[in-house]
């Protein structure tokens, strides 16, 4: 199936490959865009940590439409009730792996990612992902931001309740407010070490985390497009492993990126260049060294058979990277890649907020803290702690 953009073209490509009635699409999208609308700005643009935030018009009206959200129904339940065919339910289930989460665990209301997907589009960054990080920092230094980069912070000082600075090797330095865009678990006991930890708050499940096979390839296959996704033949045995087994399924569900079908550059000419990722548990000190060499040869055979080639012998290049890779480059507690995970109705009330209650003047964003993680939440935390801190600017 060919996921177009266009809604109707999808519903159109639905029922060529399925025989599903293309309306059962058209609501499908309607319901999903609806829900962001409603939904959207208040849990993904504000605080849900402080009462203001209930004072928005906008909550209000969300409000009044709840019972259309399916949030006490499981995105599985939700989606085979609207959906009906099994291969549709299982292509939307997945993306509650967006934010690290398992379809038959977390809400219904998660559904308000295809409503962002199709209603609003996906975009490619000119350059890729790394053109973001560039342009924020072209941005920020525009508008007077001193970086010191390479310089590791030691410890967030705090005086008499509040935040007074950071300490980086033998230097104080003092800060009328202070933000961290590192995990919050980390933040609390390496740089907070000793003070008052929100023990609720970050004892809650961890997301999943992610293998990744980085793969140069000697050969262009025309089959496959920007984004491809090779499903496993039982959903929910893939997610009850990585879940509650804390493990990986023989057939897990394989995402394959190949970004030279937009930027050509990226490989070279008779070449491509594979993002091969697997959704697998937080580090739980497995042994990922034994697990990788597993999947390699799982995904490996499941790949050449669904695409008819030796794969194995296109290999030229490759990079692994595992959830204790992960923590390690990225201070990513556990290796999860989205925090907690959203495995319940009321996870986003459960997300540590962009502030401090103990502290004044101290300030956190990222993927570890409200709204989620993936790159465009991390930056709409950026955005909600900078309206946050705006006025004491």
């Amino acid at each position: 199936i060919d996921a177009w953009s266009d809604g109707e073209k999808f519903a159109l490509e639905v029922n060529e490959k399925t025989g599903l009635d293309p309306d059962v699409i058209r609501k499908y999208l309607r319901h999903c865009i609806r829900l962001f609308e409603l939904t959207g700005s208040i849990f993904l643009e504000n605080s849900l940590h402080r009462p203001l935030s209930y004072l928005d018009s906008r909550f209000f009206k969300a409000l009044a439409n709840v019972y259309s959200y399916d949030m006490l129904k499981t995105m599985d339940s939700a989606n085979r009730k609207r959906l009906k065919h099994p291969k549709l339910v299982q292509l939307f289930n997945r993306m509650a792996t967006y934010n690290g989460s398992s379809p038959y665990q977390a809400s219904g209301v998660l559904n308000v990612i295809a409503g962002l997907e199709h209603g609003s589009g996906a975009f490619v960054p000119e350059g890729g992902m790394y053109s973001i990080t560039k342009s924020l920092t072209k941005l920020a230094k525009d508008s007077g931001v001193q970086f010191e980069f390479n310089r590791r912070v030691d410890e967030i000082v705090t005086e008499k309740g509040k935040a007074a600075g950071i300490r980086t090797g033998g230097d104080f330095v003092p800060a009328g407010l202070v933000v961290s865009n590192m995990d919050v678990m980390p933040t609390y006991t390496k740089l907070l070490k000793g003070r008052h930890m929100p023990r609720t708050l970050l004892r809650q499940e961890r997301s999943s985390s992610a293998l990744i096979f980085y793969w140069g390839m000697n050969k262009k296959l025309p089959q496959l497009d920007s984004h491809n996704i090779f499903f496993s033949e039982d959903y929910p045995a893939e997610f009850s492993y990585i879940f509650r087994k804390l493990d990986v399924s023989d057939d897990p569900t394989v995402y394959i990126h190949v970004s030279a079908r937009h930027n050509p550059a990226d490989a070279p000419l008779a070449g491509d260049n594979w993002f091969v990722m697997l959704n697998v548990p937080h580090n739980a000190g497995q042994d990922w060294d034994g697990i990788t060499r597993r999947l390699r040869q799982a995904v490996i055979s499941k790949l050449s058979r669904m695409l008819g080639e030796d794969i194995e012998s296109l290999i030229v290049e490759e990079e692994v990277l595992d959830p204790v890779g992960i923590e390690s480059k990225t201070s990513s507690y556990l290796g999860a890649l989205y925090g907690s995970s959203s495995n319940h109705w009321h996870s986003a009330f459960l997300r540590h907020p962009n502030f401090s209650h103990r502290f004044r003047n101290l300030y956190f964003c990222g993927g570890s803290v409200h709204p989620g993680g993936g790159i465009p939440l991390c930056i709409l935390s950026s955005k909600i702690m900078a309206k946050m801190i705006k006025p004491a600017i």
